[in-house]
């Protein structure tokens, strides 16, 4: 039985040797091509880029250079550049795949329908456009790397991921009269609505306090923003910070305590209403009469 054993191991040996040598080039052909599976480059792929200008700072474009812009009256979320004037010159930006850079959110993209069924895609809830200025009385789309569109009419404005205020305009209720009559007015980067308190006004812009505290500052809470980056038409320099006493405060713009820099207007402070329910558009404090005291949509 020895003998049969070992004459088994001494015929078969070269093929159990082969077997293992096969497998042990197999399982390195297999690591070889894992390791060398490059790293895709987030910035490389991208379909949507960020250029930068020595005036508009940092601003959004498409694939191939192309400026993309947001328009203030759309700060319900919904695309209102539907006359027959609007669309030609100002096209809808769409692309079905979003791949951003590295410095770009994804989740702060999506797409939404135009009431005439178009797509469009969205940033931080802004429908996105380009610029086509008539050229020959044909609507041409900018060169890439322009921003000709930038500024128009003190509502259109290049994309940009950091601003922290920019301009909407909208026709909006009076809560006192119950006119409705278009404004433009101050919001935050997703769209919600900052408000001036008429109490505040009069002081010395650099020295103005608020007087909204206590069981107000639970209704108006204050902006808490340092300085911010804002559209062209806006001048950074406008805009400041005063310190506020310590205070708790719970609301659907979160829960602050302590000292904090609320941001201030022209020397302002500006303040949310939590009437607006943190939605973009919405602007149920202009001209509002609360126990006495009026609160206006913070006009630039």
């Amino acid at each position: 039985m020895a003998h049969l054993a070992h004459s088994f191991l001494v015929r078969f040996r070269p093929v159990a040797l082969a077997l293992a040598l096969l497998a042990s080039l197999g399982a390195g052909v297999a690591g070889c091509k894992k390791d060398a599976t490059p790293e895709v480059d987030q910035d490389a792929v991208a379909n949507v880029k960020l250029a930068n200008s020595a005036t508009l700072g940092t601003y959004l474009t498409d694939a191939d250079g192309n400026t993309l812009y947001l328009f203030a009256r759309d700060v319900d979320g919904t695309n209102a550049c539907t006359s027959a004037g609007c669309m030609p010159l100002w096209p809808v930006y769409y692309q079905a795949d979003i791949k951003v850079p590295k410095a770009l959110n994804a989740g702060d993209f999506s797409t939404k329908t135009t009431a005439d069924g178009r797509q469009q895609t969205t940033y931080k809830g802004w429908p996105l456009y380009y610029y086509a200025p008539a050229v020959g009385g044909v609507n041409t789309r900018e060169a890439p790397g322009t921003t000709g569109g930038n500024g128009i009419g003190g509502i259109w404005h290049v994309v940009s991921p950091n601003y922290g205020v920019t301009l909407a305009s909208k026709n909006v209720e009076d809560k006192t009269t119950r006119v409705v009559a278009s404004r433009t007015y101050l919001v935050d980067g997703l769209g919600r609505t900052l408000y001036f308190f008429a109490k505040d006004n009069g002081a010395t812009p650099a020295t103005q306090a608020t007087n909204c505290t206590g069981n107000c500052a639970a209704i108006w809470p204050a902006v808490y923003k340092s300085a911010p980056l804002v559209p062209s038409t806006l001048r950074a320099s406008d805009f400041g910070t005063i310190t506020r006493e310590p205070s708790t405060t719970t609301g659907p713009y979160g829960t602050t305590t302590s000292t904090r820099e609320q941001l201030t207007y022209k020397g302002r402070p500006l303040y949310y209403y939590v009437g607006d329910g943190a939605t973009r558009g919405k602007v149920e404090g202009h001209n509002l009469d609360d126990s006495g005291d009026k609160w206006f949509a913070a006009a630039p």
